[in-house]
C-alpha cells in the first residue's frame, strides 16, 4: 500500500471521531460558530494558523512558495429531523448532516494532518478551505466577496463529495463529467393572494388553495411540454403551504409554494424562469387572484476543468489503483456522468481550474439504502481516510508538476 494511503488509514479513527463530532452538532447556513471553533482548535493543534473568511468559513495554509493549490470542504447541515438511529445522531432537533458535509470537513482535517507531516516535501503552498453555507448556495459567494482568490492566489482547486446508496463499491473515487458536471440552481418561491372566507361560502372567495394547486400543475406542464426532453433540466416543488392546522373550514387569503430549477444550459435556465413567471401570472389571473414569483439563492453550472480533472485522475489512480478509480464518462457515458444536484463550488470553479471528485461510501447491499438529503442518510466511515489521502495526494502531486 502507498505510504501516504497507509498513513491516512492509520488516521481513520481520528477522522471518524471528527466526523461524529460534526454529526452530533450540526449547524445551518453561513453562521457555524461551534463547527468553526472546533476546526480552528484542531488546526491549531496541528501547527496551523487558521483565519476566518466570511462569517464562519476558515482558511489555513501549509507549505511555502509561489505555486498554490486549494482544497475545499463544506461543513453546513440541513434542516432535516434525523431518523438514522445512530448512537451519534444529531443532538439538534430538526437539523442533520444528511449530505455528508460532516464527512467532508473530517476528511479535510485528515488531509491537513497528512500535509503538515509532509510539509518539508511540499513544493508550494496548499490552502485548506472549510466552507459554510453550501446548502443555501451562499457560502462560496461570501468567501469570494471576502477575497478568497486574492488571499490564496490559488492556481487550481479541488473538492470531494461523498456518496451513499449507490451501487459503486465503497472506497472508489469517481470522476463526473468534464466541463459542466453539476447543474446550475435557482431557488424560487411563488406567493398567491386571493380572498379568504368561510368554507361554507366558497362563492364569496377567491381560493388561494385552488390557485396554488393549479400553479403546481402548471410547473409540471412547463417541464413536460415547454422544455425539450434532451435539455437535462429539472424543476421540482419542495414546499407548499396554505392555511394552518385546524383551519379546515377556512379558505385562506394566501398560499405559497417553493422549489428549485436545475439545468446544464444557461439558455434553458432563463427560458424556464421566464416561463414560470408567465405561467404563474396567467394562472392566478384566470382565477381572479394574484401571483408573485421571486428567485433567491442560486449557483451557476459547476465546471470540471478537463486538464485539472485529468491530472487528478492520474494522481488518484496512482494512489488507489485502476479498479478504485472510475471515470464516469467512460463507465456510464456522457450525459449519465452529469449530476443534477448543484454545488456552490461552481462559483470558484468558473474562475480557476478545478477538479470535482466523488467518494463512494456505502452500497444498498451493505445497508446504505438512503440517498443524500434523507432522514436516514448515512455513510460508511471505513473509507473516510481515502478521501483524506486523495485530497493530500492530488495537492502534493500538483505542486510537484508545476514546480
Amino acid at each position: 500500500m502507498n505510504q501516504l494511503l497507509q498513513r491516512a488509514k492509520e488516521l481513520n479513527p481520528e477522522i471518524v471521531s471528527h466526523r461524529r463530532r460534526f454529526h452530533q452538532n450540526p449547524e445551518l447556513g453561513l453562521h457555524l460558530p461551534k463547527t468553526s471553533a472546533y476546526i480552528c482548535e484542531q488546526l491549531e493543534k496541528m501547527g496551523y494558523q487558521p483565519q476566518r473568511i466570511g462569517d464562519s468559513s476558515i482558511l489555513a495554509a501549509v507549505g511555502n512558495g509561489d505555486k498554490t493549490f486549494l482544497l475545499r470542504a463544506d461543513m453546513d447541515a440541513l434542516p432535516i429531523h434525523e431518523e438514522t438511529g445512530l448512537p451519534f445522531s444529531s443532538c439538534v432537533e430538526g437539523c442533520m448532516h444528511a449530505c455528508g458535509h460532516d464527512c467532508h470537513a473530517a476528511m479535510l482535517l485528515g488531509a491537513a494532518k497528512l500535509l503538515k507531516e509532509q510539509e518539508s516535501c511540499l513544493q508550494g503552498k496548499v490552502w485548506l478551505f472549510f466552507q459554510a453555507g453550501e446548502e443555501i448556495l451562499d457560502g462560496a459567494k461570501e468567501a469570494l466577496d471576502d477575497d478568497l482568490l486574492e488571499k490564496t492566489h490559488a492556481d487550481a482547486a479541488m473538492m470531494i463529495h461523498i456518496l451513499s446508496g449507490s451501487p459503486i463499491p465503497a472506497g472508489s473515487i469517481c470522476f463526473p463529467a468534464q466541463n459542466g458536471c453539476y447543474a446550475s440552481a435557482d431557488w424560487y418561491r411563488i406567493d398567491v393572494s386571493g380572498k379568504g372566507g368561510h368554507g361554507a361560502m366558497p362563492q364569496n372567495t377567491i381560493s388561494s388553495v385552488n390557485t396554488i394547486c393549479a400553479v403546481n400543475a402548471g410547473i409540471q406542464e412547463i417541464m413536460s411540454v415547454g422544455i425539450e426532453p434532451a435539455a437535462n433540466a429539472v424543476m421540482t416543488v419542495g414546499e407548499l403551504h396554505a392555511g394552518f392546522a385546524g383551519s379546515g373550514n377556512i379558505i385562506p387569503d394566501s398560499a405559497y409554494l417553493a422549489g428549485t430549477i436545475r439545468t446544464f444550459d444557461e439558455g434553458v435556465r432563463e427560458k424556464i424562469k421566464a416561463s414560470l413567471i408567465q405561467m404563474a401570472d396567467n394562472t392566478a389571473a384566470a382565477r381572479g387572484a394574484n401571483a408573485k414569483v421571486t428567485f433567491s439563492h442560486s449557483a451557476p453550472i459547476a465546471w470540471n476543468d478537463p486538464q485539472t480533472r485529468a491530472f487528478a485522475f492520474r494522481s488518484v489512480q496512482n494512489l488507489l489503483g485502476e479498479r478504485a478509480t472510475l471515470d464516469l464518462e467512460q463507465v456510464l457515458g456522457g450525459k449519465f456522468a452529469l449530476i443534477s444536484a448543484s454545488e456552490d463550488f461552481a462559483y470558484s470553479s468558473q474562475k480557476i481550474p478545478s477538479a470535482i471528485l466523488l467518494l463512494a461510501a456505502g452500497t444498498p447491499a451493505e445497508g446504505y439504502t438512503a440517498p443524500g438529503h434523507n432522514p436516514k442518510t448515512n455513510f460508511n466511515e471505513d473509507v473516510l481516510y481515502i478521501g483524506s489521502a486523495c485530497y493530500a495526494a492530488v495537492a502534493m502531486d500538483r505542486l510537484k508538476e508545476n514546480h
